[in-house]
C-alpha cells in the first residue's frame, strides 16, 4: 500500500488538464468518471482545448468550472504541421489565450493527450511555485516513440523506418523539452498508468523505476523537492457499466446487435446472427491492436472472430481476406452501445487481444467483471493486469499450441465458472473508481506538501 499522506480539513483544490476530449475514447470517459466522483471530494476544475457536448453530457449533473476557448479549436492538420510540430506551437498559443487563476488552485493534475503538456508554456515557474504538479502519463505519445502505429495490419512498415523517425523529430524534442521541466520542478510526479509504463517512462524518458513501487505512491525527492523516480496510477473500471448479470437494456438489445451482424463486413454465409460460438477482439483495426495474429491463433479451432470497433475499409478488407486464407470467419463490426457490447461480449467464448504493447488494458478486467474468459498475449500492461490472478490466461504471442489450449479451456464449463468467480473478486478488490480516488489524493497531496 502507499504511505498515507495527512489529508487537509478544507477540500483539495484540483486544476484538471487534458488537451481534448474530442475522440471520447476509453482515456476520456475514464477522466470523466473521476471528475464526477472526485468533485464530491475536491474542488475541481478543467482545463481543456476542446469539450464536445458529448463529453458534456457524461459528466451528468457533476457541476465544475469547465475553462476552454472562447471560440472552437480545430488542430492544424498535413505534412508540414507534423514535421514542424505545429500542433503543439498551436495548442500553446490558444492556451496562452485562456484566463486561468492559478492562484486557484493546490495542485494541477495533466491528463496526457496531444496539447496537454503545452499549457506549461502558458505560465511560469514562479507562478507555479507552491503548488503541486501531476503528470498522468497514461503511456508516453505512441506515434513518436514506437513503430506500431506505423504499420499496416499484417505488420508491413507503411514507410521506412528513418523517415518516420525524421518526420516526427521535431514533435519528440518538444515532448522531451515539456517532460524534463516538469520533472526538475519542486513538487511534480510523473505517473503512468500500470507499471509497464512505468518502465517506459524509464526508457523514454530518463526516470528511474522501482519495481516495488505500489500504486499510488509518492515519489522518492532530493532534498529541493525533486521527483527522483517515476510512479504509476492504474485505471479502474465504470462498475455502472459492467454488471456481473445482464440488465433490461442488455437484453433488449438483440435488434441494434442483428442490426450490426447484417451491416458487418464478414467472410461468413451467416448474415443475419452472430455466429455460434466466436471470440471477442475490441478495438479499431491496427496492426498495434493484433486482430491480424488474433486470426492465425484461432485457425483450427472452429471459433470465430468479432471484432468491434470499426476500421479502415482496406484493413477490413484485408483482414477478411486473412481469415478466408486461414479457414477463420471473421465480423468486423462498428462501434456497438454499451448494452449491445456487453451483450456481445457476454455470448463469447472469450475475450481475446493480441495487441503489442498495450499500456494498461482494460478489456480483461471487463470481461472479468461480466465472468468471461479473458485469454490475453503475455505482453505489456496486461501482463501486470493479470499475472496476480487465476482468472483467464496470459499466453506468449506465437505459442499457437498454447493458444489452442487456451480456447479449450475457455469452453470448460467448470474452468469458465471458476474463472468467474476469480475474476470478479479480483476487479471488485483492486479496480474500483474509491481505490483510485484514494491513490491519486495520496499522490496529490504529497505533491502539495513537497512544493512547498
Amino acid at each position: 500500500m502507499a504511505e498515507e499522506i495527512e489529508v487537509v480539513d478544507s477540500p483539495l483544490r484540483v486544476l484538471i488538464v487534458r488537451g481534448s476530449f474530442n475522440t471520447l475514447g476509453g482515456a476520456e470517459r475514464e477522466l470523466l468518471q473521476l471528475i464526477r466522483h472526485a468533485s464530491k471530494r475536491w474542488q475541481v476544475s478543467l482545463a481543456t482545448l476542446q469539450f464536445p457536448q458529448q463529453a458534456q453530457e457524461l459528466l451528468g449533473d457533476c457541476e465544475i468550472e469547465i475553462i476552454q476557448p472562447k471560440q472552437p479549436f480545430t488542430w492544424p492538420q498535413g505534412a508540414i504541421t507534423e514535421i514542424t510540430a505545429g500542433q503543439s506551437s498551436a495548442a500553446t498559443r490558444e492556451w496562452k489565450k485562456m484566463n486561468i487563476d492559478w492562484s486557484n488552485y493546490d495542485v494541477v493534475h495533466l491528463s496526457v493527450c496531444r496539447g496537454t503538456l503545452e499549457i506549461l508554456n502558458s505560465v511560469s515557474d514562479n507562478t507555479l511555485a507552491g503548488k503541486g504538479l501531476h503528470y498522468h502519463c497514461l503511456e508516453p505519445p505512441r506515434w513518436l516513440y514506437e513503430d506500431v502505429l506505423h504499420r499496416h495490419m499484417d505488420g508491413d512498415l507503411k514507410r521506412p523506418l528513418w523517415l518516420t523517425k525524421l518526420i516526427f523529430a521535431n514533435q519528440r524534442r518538444v515532448d522531451q523539452k515539456l517532460v524534463s521541466r516538469l520533472a526538475k520542478m519542486k513538487g511534480s510526479a510523473i505517473s503512468g498508468n500500470s507499471m509497464w509504463i512505468q518502465k517506459q517512462l524509464r526508457d523514454i524518458y530518463h526516470l528511474a523505476c522501482d519495481e516495488k513501487k505500489a500504486n499510488g505512491s509518492p515519489p522518492r525527492r532530493n532534498s529541493k523537492g525533486q521527483m527522483l523516480e517515476a510512479t504509476h496510477l492504474m485505471h479502474v473500471l465504470d462498475w455502472e457499466l459492467w454488471p456481473q448479470l445482464a440488465d433490461e437494456d442488455e437484453k433488449n438489445a438483440t435488434d441494434e446487435i442483428q442490426q450490426a451482424v447484417v451491416t458487418a463486413e464478414k467472410n461468413s454465409s451467416e448474415a443475419e446472427k452472430l455466429p455460434d460460438e466466436y471470440v471477442v477482439t475490441i478495438g479499431k483495426l491496427s496492426f498495434a491492436k493484433g486482430a491480424w495474429e488474433t486470426v492465425q491463433s484461432l485457425q483450427g479451432t472452429g471459433l470465430s472472430l468479432v471484432q468491434i470497433g470499426g476500421g479502415e475499409q482496406s484493413d477490413k478488407d484485408d483482414i477478411l481476406a486473412h481469415g478466408d486464407s486461414l479457414g477463420v470467419d471473421v465480423y468486423c463490426m462498428p462501434r456497438l452501445s454499451q448494452s449491445a457490447l456487453r451483450a456481445v461480449i457476454r455470448g463469447s467464448v472469450a475475450m481475446v487481444s493480441h495487441a503489442h504493447g498495450e499500456p494498461f488494458g482494460l478489456t480483461p478486467l471487463e470481461a472479468m467483471a461480466i465472468g468471461i474468459p479473458a485469454l490475453m498475449v503475455d505482453e505489456g500492461g496486461f501482463h501486470y493486469t493479470m499475472n496476480t490472478v487465476d482468472s483467464g490466461m496470459l499466453i506468449s504471442r506465437e505459442d499457437y499450441e498454447s493458444w489452442g489450449e487456451a480456447y479449450r479451456l475457455a469452453q470448460d464449463d467448470d474452468n469458465r465458472k471458476l474463472w468467474a468467480v476469480n475474476g470478479r473478486k479480483y476487479v471488485e478488490e483492486n479496480f474500483t473508481i474509491d481505490n483510485q480516488i484514494n491513490a491519486l489524493e495520496n499522490l496529490l497531496l504529497e505533491c502539495v506538501k513537497s512544493a512547498l
